[in-house]
């Protein structure tokens, strides 16, 4: 059969192509009816977009991109389709939406007419909503920055570049991000750091997630070639709203050090660690987004051991997804091999753009 379709001639490839991209896109379009009412009275018909972090993304019928409203500002809500939403108690529900006008915040407001029932819950439950016929590709969120600066004085030159992205579904979501940091002057040495890290979870209950992440990095400072982790864990769920999300996760990993050659010693080494840590982001409407990261590995290998590894960012968006980032970073090791440095800190500021 397969070597029939290679064999087959131009006007049946054409058919075939054709046919496949029917089969892969949507059977019918998005609507671009919706419709929001805000508290100042103002009506916009168009298409819902998503709602994420307490800001509702919409495009207007007359617009050419999505605008950006604050979610508390809306009144009135409708579509007639299908949207996934994940509320703050963790569960995730698919069908119709709908927002009612309430004058009282702990009534409930907004419905999410499902195939079996309808779900009556309140606008500030709502953490995250999804059009359902929006491809992979399209429900895939991430930014990208960059950073430089050079003194004449001694010739210093300082640059840093991150991205991550992020592709998040009703029960399974994958993340990934990367880094690369250098420092130079013509009369000092050259220090370089890169990190490359994923990882891929899956909720088990509305608070309960589990999974399996890897992390790479390599550090000059603290003359590290390359460090390889890989392990699984658990997590819960300790805050969800719509703007803040805090979490504890711990588990077991496995680690492989390779060392520069400078290096004084074992060169080589592998260790098995736990893992305990925490992660936390907040978000306020054209203010500001925190997230901070901290990562514990208590060494099961070498009693007495402990490594951890931080990562917190502060961004402003002073243009639509264009934003000023302020990020620290810090690596440290209890008990290096013998001539390695145990600290491996830095602070970085850059522009950037999100999508």
């Amino acid at each position: 059969m397969t070597g029939s379709l290679l064999a087959a001639p131009p006007r049946n490839l054409g058919a075939l192509v054709v046919l496949l991209c029917l089969t892969a896109s949507p059977l019918s379009a998005k609507r671009n009816d919706d419709r929001v009412v805000l508290k100042n009275g103002d009506h916009i018909t168009g298409e819902i977009k998503k709602i994420e972090r307490g800001t509702l993304f919409f495009k207007p019928g007359y617009a050419l991109e999505d605008i950006q409203i604050d979610w508390t500002r809306v009144e009135r809500l409708e579509s007639q389709d299908d949207f996934t939403v994940g509320l703050t108690d963790g569960s995730v529900y698919t069908g119709l939406i709908k927002k009612v006008s309430s004058s009282d915040q702990d009534k409930n407001d907004f419905t999410i007419s499902t195939a079996k029932r309808v779900v009556e819950c309140r606008r500030a439950d709502i953490v995250t909503l999804q059009a359902m016929e929006k491809s992979r590709w399209n429900q895939m969120t991430g930014s990208i920055d960059y950073g430089f600066s050079f003194a004449s004085g001694n010739s210093q030159t300082q640059s840093s570049l991150a991205a991550d992205a992020q592709y998040r579904g009703e029960r399974n979501w994958v993340t990934g991000s990367a880094s690369s940091t250098f420092s130079g002057q013509s009369n000092g040495t050259d220090t370089t750091r890169e990190t490359l890290s994923g990882a891929y979870w899956r909720r088990f209950t509305p608070k309960v997630f589990g999974g399996f992440l890897v992390d790479l990095l390599s550090s000059s400072q603290q003359e590290l070639a390359l460090r390889t982790t890989l392990g699984g864990a658990l997590g819960r769920t300790l805050l969800r709203t719509d703007r803040t999300n805090f979490v504890a996760f711990g588990g077991l990993v496995a680690s492989r050090e390779r060392y520069t050659a400078g290096f004084v010693g074992d060169r080589l080494s592998t260790n098995a660690e736990a893992l305990a840590g925490l992660n936390y982001s907040t978000f306020r409407f054209k203010v500001f987004d925190l997230t901070s990261r901290l990562f514990i590995f208590p060494n099961l290998s070498q009693a007495g051991r402990l490594r951890f590894s931080s990562d917190s960012s502060v961004r402003w968006e002073f243009i639509r997804n264009l934003y000023w980032s302020l990020r620290i970073y810090e690596n440290f090791d209890s008990r290096p091999p013998v001539n390695a440095p145990r600290n491996d800190f830095g602070v970085t500021n850059s522009l950037g753009w999100k999508f």
